[in-house]
């Protein structure tokens, strides 16, 4: 059920950071902004029994009501959506499955999290803040496992290459298997990248040319049975309308429980 939850504890823990509004930050800030992107959320089925939901909270640090656009970014080739949610001042809300119980959508998907006033444009004076985890029930357990990946202000997002280390875990590489997410903030073209692994010979590709489509994501799977310091490289080869507004991310998941961890790519050099 749809929950609306006083967060004051958070509040008071946090304010000071609110009010530190740094844009070029070289680490993901811990600040409340005015849009925000969650880049990996979902309500889907997944390998031997697993099913991912996304755990999320977002908060209104202002001190009037917020109106929220929450704008759903499916995967490349789908139908996107938009939601109107207002959030009492200094409170949130929060739900174990927002995708479905909020957006009314299934499936994998980013989304962009924007205060706008009661006119639909956009609300500078917006505070808002988001945590986010991605969970499924154990399979053959009645516990869960999660992993979690930080909200980013669509401000900063200006990606040329991006690197992730988000391969094969150091005790068993074979047993895991690692999603490369992608999502593109192009609001007219598509973008085209590569993923490649630099240190094997000739920088092997791995799935080949990746298009995804405006305003939209899309997550793919390299397999199982990278090595843990195996880095992995994206890049933008878009020739025609090409732009930065782009980032990635790394999943690596257990092939047994759905245990699995998440990071944000990074910079990186070109081949």
């Amino acid at each position: 059920m749809k929950s609306s939850l006083i967060f004051v504890s958070i509040f008071l823990a946090t304010t000071a950071f609110a009010a530190e509004r740094h844009a070029n930050s070289v680490v993901v800030p811990l600040t409340a902004v005015s849009q925000l992107l969650i880049p990996a959320a979902g309500s889907t089925p997944g390998a031997n029994g697993t099913y991912f939901h996304s755990d999320i909270s977002i908060v209104n640090f202002a001190s009037h009501d917020q109106i929220v656009k929450f704008q759903w970014l499916p995967q490349s080739g789908m139908t996107g959506s938009t939601t109107m949610v207002t959030i009492p001042a200094q409170s949130g809300i929060r739900a174990a499955d927002f995708v479905a119980q909020y957006l009314n959508q299934t499936g994998i998907g980013s989304i962009i999290a924007t205060g706008v006033t009661a006119s639909g444009i956009p609300d500078t004076s917006a505070l808002l803040f988001a945590s986010t985890r991605v969970w499924t029930p154990q399979p053959g357990s009645s516990g869960t496992t999660s992993q979690s990946l930080p909200a980013v202000p669509v401000s900063t997002v200006n990606t040329q290459i991006a690197a992730l280390f988000a391969s094969g875990g150091a005790d068993n590489p074979a047993n895991y298997r690692t999603n490369v997410g992608i999502v593109n903030l192009d609001p007219i073209n598509a973008q085209t990248y590569l993923i490649l692994l630099p240190s094997q010979p000739g920088g092997a590709t791995l799935g080949g040319q990746v298009t995804v489509q405006p305003m939209s994501m899309q997550q793919v799977s390299i397999g199982s049975g990278l090595q843990p310091t195996q880095e992995i490289l994206i890049q933008n080869i878009t020739t025609t309308g090409r732009t930065n507004s782009w980032l990635a991310y790394g999943s690596s998941v257990d092939n047994i429980t759905g245990d699995a961890w998440s990071e944000l790519a990074v910079a990186g050099t070109a081949q």
